[in-house]
């Protein structure tokens, strides 16, 4: 038997689609040929959250299915995306799906007009853990976390965009359903690589390729490895590995094992997929479900009764490299012209934009000092103004295309120290040489101060020397946030620029000059190690770097417990337990030395004196920075009212800090 509130819920979806339903004729009329939502397969529509009620907002809902849309590859705003044409059916056109999932109020009086699409990770929606300290699933109450974004009544949608992410189930995954290039009735093919870097001792592993073996291709395939990316690489025999399928090989791994070795396949392909599709996906049914139109075929727009006023792109890691391609290759602007988004934020993306637009492409790679580290996806240009590499004497800039047609959003960027290890983060303020660069008024650039790329649940070493990076990040991201929307929805200033952005800022790999302490009587050692970059030979396979064409990557500096200078301290680390950074190192038995991934580190202080001078630590200990708890919750909360002051950190975020303060087991050796 349903409940008061399902019954009124269905009720409301009946009339939205009554409400739509009158203007499905204008809906058709108004898509354009350029690029067109044929039509929606709705899957899922049902109350989120076990509809809980947010504040005035009240209950939210989960829509989800899968659009079909039509693309013309000859209009211009379609040219860019690499092997379109070869994609097209007998009429010209190329079709395709991708998954769309839509978190909205059930209200649309209660709505606040702003519609947040975050591009999916990997097919995984991340916003919520970021925006709401909540999950990737809609069922239960707890899955909203504090719920931040719902009580704004901010919707929340995603898109499919990866072309090797397939459709998912319910909005589960967010995937999509290219086709494939074809060269008249033959197969498309070329030369490739994948690379596998299987971080654990098994002594046989299997690898899955993004690409099938092209017919009569496998016995000229090479399988090499190597223990680091700059050694020479030896190419293993034929008889260690083997073919499982067209797409999946398996290797028996040399002894004794490596966890850390890097193994390249080289071999030809078959059956590329155009996967700049994305960018068009994200642009078309955005300017869709921003009309509030009914797809081609009639069918209710999901949005219909709620028309986004402002729309922000959202994109974390992955999809913030993709975020950095979608603006670059002047996809903001509609096929019909205009500005798609108003506002964007790219989080955790460094200086990187994505391998997506190009034959044979690896959208889930990206390049870091040991692994993939070739891989393209990393090059010029950097910065989001207009520069001359002195590298390879191009001219471009991210919103080079978007200032041209006036439509560039204003957008934020928000990176952690790990950027400046693994994703080059310092040549987005400085040039190749290490001069520094300019900033666009309508970008603002903030350093999640010592935080590693994305922060652990729980503090682990696993293969890595040290424990990994604990300190928060969502609360600068909620803060920049709903800066973000005030930037675009009124056009109220968002804080300065957070970030290293002078030469004095940087120095060179060294810890002395970079001013971290001395933590080696403990044990801890220093890298010798970052992500360099040079400029890549793009036809080469094995990729690699042209030699002579390297860019100068820095460091920040650091305060005397090792936390970044030019940044934006969170409590926990701007009142510290521990020293914090975004680096690793891999430990022995798995390319030791190297930098550990995404993982940083977390070194505890000495409780006290006594134990601080038996261990050689100069930091000083927990007891002789606060004396006391309540010494310590004083500078908690000092330091996050400075924050909340400068509109870098929400009141309830806080209380939040200064409630876990109070509870810190860290400081329970302390009198009161």
């Amino acid at each position: 038997m349903k409940t008061t509130g399902q019954r009124l819920y269905a009720l409301m979806c009946l009339l939205v689609m009554l409400a739509a339903a009158g203007c499905a004729d204008g809906g058709r009329q108004s898509q354009s040929p350029t690029a067109m939502v044929e039509s929606l397969q709705v899957a899922t529509r049902k109350l989120a959250f076990a509809g809980t009620p947010f504040a005035e907002v009240g209950a939210y809902e989960f829509v989800s299915g899968v659009a079909t849309l039509r693309i013309d590859p000859a209009h211009p705003a379609n040219r860019g995306i690499v092997d379109l044409l070869g994609a097209a059916g007998s009429d010209g056109l190329v079709r395709y799906r991708t998954d769309l999932a839509i978190l909205r109020p059930v209200s649309p009086a209660r709505a606040s007009g702003v519609m947040v699409v975050e591009i999916a990770n990997r097919g995984n929606k991340l916003a919520l853990g970021r925006l709401a300290d909540g999950a990737p699933q809609f069922d239960t109450a707890q899955q909203a976390g504090h719920a931040w974004f719902m009580r704004q009544g901010h919707t929340l949608a995603w898109i499919g965009w990866q072309g090797d992410v397939a459709l998912g189930k319910a909005g589960q995954v967010i995937g999509t359903d290219f086709p494939v290039v074809r060269n008249g009735s033959s197969p498309v093919t070329g030369l490739t690589e994948e690379e596998f870097v299987f971080d654990n001792a098994a002594p046989r592993s299997r690898g899955p390729l993004t690409y099938p073996v092209a017919e009569g291709a496998k016995d000229q395939a090479r399988l090499l490895v190597k223990g680091y990316p700059g050694s020479a690489p030896s190419e293993l025999p034929r008889a260690s590995w083997r073919w499982l399928s067209d797409s999946e090989i398996e290797i028996d791994r040399p002894t004794p094992v490596d966890g850390g070795a890097i193994y390249t396949l080289i071999y030809t392909a078959r059956d590329p997929r155009p996967m700049g599709l994305g960018l068009a996906a994200i642009r078309d049914v955005t300017t869709w479900l921003q009309g509030g139109k009914p797809d081609a075929a009639g069918q209710v727009n999901p949005l219909a009764d709620l028309r986004p006023k402002i729309s922000i792109l959202f994109g974390i890691s992955q999809s913030g490299r993709f975020l950095r391609d979608y603006v670059w290759e002047g996809f903001n602007e509609s096929a019909n012209g205009g500005r798609v988004f108003d506002g964007a934020m790219a989080l955790i993306a460094g200086s990187r934009k994505s391998f997506a637009n190009a034959r044979f492409a690896q959208p889930g790679r990206y390049s870091r000092q040991h692994e993939d580290h070739f891989y393209p996806g990393d090059q010029f240009p950097f910065t989001y103004a207009v520069t001359t590499d002195s590298v390879t004497g191009q001219t471009d800039g991210i919103f080079a295309r978007c200032t041209k047609t006036d439509t560039c959003p204003k957008l934020m960027h928000l990176d952690s120290n790990l950027e400046f290890w693994q994703a080059r983060a310092s040549l987005l303020t400085l040039d190749a040489t290490g001069r520094q660069m300019s900033i666009p008024d309508n970008v603002r650039l903030y350093l999640m101060g010592s935080t590693q790329h994305g922060p652990a649940v729980q503090s682990a070493a696993g293969i890595c020397q040290q424990p990994n990076n604990t300190a928060l990040q969502a609360p600068l991201v909620r803060a920049t946030m709903a800066r973000l929307i005030d930037w675009t929805r009124q056009g109220t200033p968002p804080p300065s620029s957070r970030y290293p952005l002078q030469p004095g800022d940087f120095a060179k790999l060294d810890r002395a000059a970079i001013g971290f302490p001395d933590l080696s009587p403990m044990g801890v050692k220093f890298p010798a190690v970052m992500n360099e970059l040079a400029a890549t030979d793009v036809g080469a396979i094995p990729f690699r770097s042209l030699p002579g064409k390297t860019y100068a990557t820095l460091i920040p500096r650091t305060d005397a417990d090792g936390h970044d200078l030019a940044a934006v301290l969170l409590p926990d680390v701007g009142v510290p337990l521990a020293t914090h950074s975004g680096w690793g190192l891999r430990r022995a038995g798995f390319a030791e030395g190297d930098l550990c991934g995404l993982n940083g580190i977390q070194i505890a202080l000495a409780p006290d004196a006594a134990k601080r001078r038996a261990t050689g630590d100069p930091r000083p200990s927990v007891e002789e920075r606060y004396g006391t708890r309540a010494g310590y919750v004083r500078q908690v909360e000092a330091a996050g009212r400075k924050l909340q002051g400068e509109g870098l950190l929400l009141g309830e975020d806080v209380d939040r800090f200064i409630e876990r303060a109070r509870s810190e087991p860290r400081v329970g050796h302390l009198p009161p």
